[in-house]
């Protein structure tokens, strides 16, 4: 599938201006649990929950919507909020 067709069909732009899943969970994620299109997964999702990215502090607005629905990216803030003693 090329990149705008898969944006046309699965993606709309949010209040930021960012594409992001017309529904949620993904329409990938499987019954199991596991995504269906993994081998061919877009960047976004590969790179998914963006907590190893060298400017992870450029984001830390999707950082923090990501709390909400990733127990990882949580997890994550809450220790660096534990070592800067917030």
């Amino acid at each position: 599938m090329k990149p705008g067709q898969f944006i046309d069909t699965y993606l709309r732009l949010d209040e930021e201006n960012d594409y992001v899943l017309q529904s949620v969970p993904c329409t990938f994620l499987g019954a199991d649990n596991y995504c269906s299109i993994y081998e061919v997964r877009p960047k976004a999702c590969r790179e998914y929950p963006h907590t190893d990215r060298k400017d992870f502090h450029k984001i830390s607005n999707i950082n923090i919507k990501n709390t909400a629905i990733c127990p990882a990216a949580y997890n994550i803030v809450e220790e660096m909020k534990r070592r800067i003693k917030v």
